[in-house]
């Protein structure tokens, strides 16, 4: 079994998929204009994903993320289990309105940015394939060794490592080398070597521990990025593991992070921490009916009743709320513009710069029985709904198409074809979840700072990696090499995506 890379959906599927949506919105007693809407939405964000070059381009990743999870997920559950679309609502048309102009909007700056792309990005041929072991080997040994190297220099240290933790992906980057290398050395018959392994069980115990989503679920999105790019064929027996995986992921360590960020705190110690991770892992069904039982200001309204993970799949409800507090009068103006841009300044540069929350800011206006003094719980919002609460319409037809036209074609430039290097395919995982909940002040912070993140990644695994691969490796010393490739199934042959390199398919000798 392989698994495509999409770089188009056909209209005529998507509006097959919109036309039943809309018809069991109807038999379910949601309104006429909202299931309309709903359409118009889908059938706009298809052509905005096959505009900006599907998953292979920034713009068509970015589309695909925020209109799958901000919008077509929660509706397509709220079908499932047979509840009007704009049920739960506090200004269903308003809101269906905002996400309509704008994904409208999206699709104009997608196009506008994609006249001004480069054919290649300037990032896109820097890794040499002779290193590609090597990179992944350095880029994982110096993920994990390098806080505890900084530590070793004292106070100046602590700096360096703070600067450090704010740039470092490389872990992340080394599987995405490491799995794309042992694809092709292999010729297609294995996709995971021992380091990658370490390396896998290594950032998934960094999440599991620090009760994140994201970090349990990164490892396995890394891996399966690159199966998906070389059309690597999957095996039942791995399918099934996959899917097992998921499961286990969405039905016991959700809840288990959910539920475990209201016992974690700074000043706990790592055996701390470990003694709390093993004692909500021990009974897994009992961590997940009390995370179901539990009720906080950022529990998701958009469903009947709590659905668990599916809550946080969707921002229809978070959404529908700060529409709702915007036509109150509550309009935020566009000062987070100028603070989202100067956020760009490192903390070594700027040391005494403000940090402020707007998920908190924001959930303050409308949420009545929010403690004035709680500063540190927010909610994620999306792009388009914290634009409308900027300047109402004129942040949907103006302000946020121009910072999306400016993020696609900085990102187009840098990177052009997300295929064409393991960093390109690291945007994708950033972007999915910055793209549904990153809001439109974190999407200023992602293409200024985000894209200084991306580029070190680059620069580290082309240069320094290989150097730091010799304290587990050993010297480089040997200069033969011996031809390689993964030839794709025969029909995809003509459309075989440039990877990692431009030059010829050489790989070195482990």
């Amino acid at each position: 079994m392989r698994i495509p890379f999409p770089k188009r959906i056909p209209l005529n599927r998507v509006a097959l998929f919109a036309a039943a949506l809309f018809a069991i919105q109807q038999f379910d007693g949601t309104a006429l204009y909202f299931s309309a809407g709903c359409t118009a939405f889908v059938l706009i964000a298809a052509l905005a994903f096959n505009v900006g070059g599907g998953l292979t381009r920034t713009a068509g990743a970015y589309v695909f993320f925020y209109s799958t999870l901000v919008v077509i997920v929660g509706l397509c559950y709220k079908a499932y289990l047979g509840e009007p679309a704009d049920s739960n609502l506090l200004e269903p048309h308003r809101t269906i309105e905002v996400y309509v102009v704008g994904i409208t909007t999206m699709l104009a700056a997608v196009y506008l940015s994609r006249k001004l792309s480069r054919k290649s990005g300037l990032l896109e041929n820097v890794l040499i394939e002779s290193r590609m072991y090597r990179s992944s080997i350095g880029c994982i040994v110096f993920g994990i060794a390098g806080p505890f190297i900084f530590s070793l220099f004292g106070e100046e240290g602590v700096r360096l490592q703070k600067a450090f933790a704010q740039l470092d992906q490389l872990v992340a980057l080394g599987i995405l080398i490491g799995v794309g290398y042992e694809i092709r050395s292999s010729h297609g018959t294995r996709s995971i070597n021992l380091p990658i392994l370490f390396a896998m069980c290594f950032y998934f115990s960094q999440g599991l521990l620090g009760y994140s989503k994201e970090g349990m679920l990164t490892p396995l999105v890394c891996w399966f990025l690159p199966v998906c790019v070389l059309r690597y064929r999957l095996s039942l027996l791995q399918v099934g593991v996959c899917i097992l995986g998921l499961f286990v992921i969405f039905h016991y360590l959700v809840p288990y992070s959910q539920y475990g960020r209201n016992f974690a705190t700074q000043n706990q110690t790592f055996e701390q921490r470990v003694s709390l991770s093993l004692k909500l892992l021990d009974h897994p069904n009992d961590t997940r009916k009390k995370y179901l039982r539990t009720t906080t200001p950022e529990q998701a309204t958009y469903f009947n009743k709590p659905q668990g993970f599916w809550d946080r799949l969707q921002f229809v409800s978070v959404d529908d709320g700060l529409i709702n507090a915007t036509d109150q009068g509550k309009i935020f103006g566009l000062w987070p513009i100028k603070a989202s841009f100067l956020n760009a300044i490192p903390h070594v540069i700027w040391p005494n710069k403000p940090v402020f929350g707007l998920g908190n800011i924001y959930t303050h206006e409308f949420v009545l029985n929010m403690p004035a003094e709680d500063t540190s719980t927010g909610i994620a919002y999306s792009a388009l709904s914290e634009a409308y609460h900027w300047a109402k319409w004129t942040g949907v037809l103006i302000v946020a198409p121009l910072i999306w036209f400016l993020f696609f074609v900085v990102f187009d430039w840098l990177f052009g074809d997300l295929r064409a290097a393991p960093w390109g395919l690291l945007v994708i995982v950033a972007l999915s979840h910055t793209a549904p909940e990153g809001m439109l002040s974190g999407l200023i912070h992602f293409f200024t700072f985000g894209a200084e993140i991306f580029v070190f990644c680059a620069l580290f695994a082309t240069w320094v990696a290989p150097i730091f691969a010799i304290a587990v490796l050993g010297p480089d010393r040997r200069l033969t090499t011996r031809p390689t490739a993964f030839d794709p199934v025969p029909a995809l042959v003509q459309e075989r995506p440039k990877l990692w390199s431009a030059v010829p398919r050489r790989i070195h000798e482990k």
